[in-house]
């Protein structure tokens, strides 16, 4: 998953966009109601084109606007953004330091885990082990999204590199589950 780079130059980031604190878990149906009035307030005015100096929503364009509330909906393009946003404004701290060990690191993982699928495709009841490996991958990514949330609450620099770790294990465990949906929809359609 490509990081959304953080809305530097603008006068609004995603959350003051839509009247949300900074933070990791949002208010999900404010932040529909909103996106909603963000867009018909734009339709009802030419997108973009402010009706006064004090109607700073109008800035946004519809695109922009819908690209903001995507990325607070998912909970790992939100999570990316908010590190971007974090670490922008943490005085030059970036995410670079250690890069390779831990690119290593997730390709080993990466590497792991997708030989525990073929392993379980490979089994004498290859759909039943398809469905515990995404038992285990869904509780896995529950856990770490809990991790990912107790970490950013803080966002010291130490836990803004523990915080983009968590996130390259919840985009392992998406792309692992993705796989492995896709296996177990193979092993049904043969049946």
């Amino acid at each position: 998953m490509a990081t959304i780079s953080a809305v530097l130059n603008g006068s609004k980031n995603y959350f003051d966009l839509f009247d949300l604190p900074i933070g990791f878990v949002v208010d999900h149906s404010r932040l529909c109601e909103r996106y909603r009035a963000l867009l018909d307030g734009d339709s009802a005015n030419s997108y973009g084109v402010p009706e006064s100096a004090e109607d700073s929503t109008c800035e946004q364009s519809p695109i922009e606007i819908e690209l903001a509330y995507r990325t607070l909906l998912d909970p790992l393009a939100r999570a990316a953004y908010l590190l971007d946003l974090l670490e922008c404004r943490s005085e030059g701290y970036g995410s670079g330091a250690g890069e390779y060990g831990a690119l290593e690191g997730f390709l080993m993982a990466e590497i792991e885990l997708r030989e525990s699928l073929d392993e379980a495709t490979s089994r004498p009841d290859p759909a039943s082990a398809v469905a515990g490996m995404l038992t285990d991958l869904a509780e896995q990514g529950a856990s770490l999204e809990k991790d990912l949330q107790r970490v950013l609450a803080d966002p010291s620099p130490q836990n803004l590199t523990t915080a983009r770790e968590i996130l390259r294990q919840l985009e392992l465990v998406g792309t692992c589950r993705r796989d492995a949906e896709d296996r177990r929809a193979a092993l049904t359609s043969r049946s």
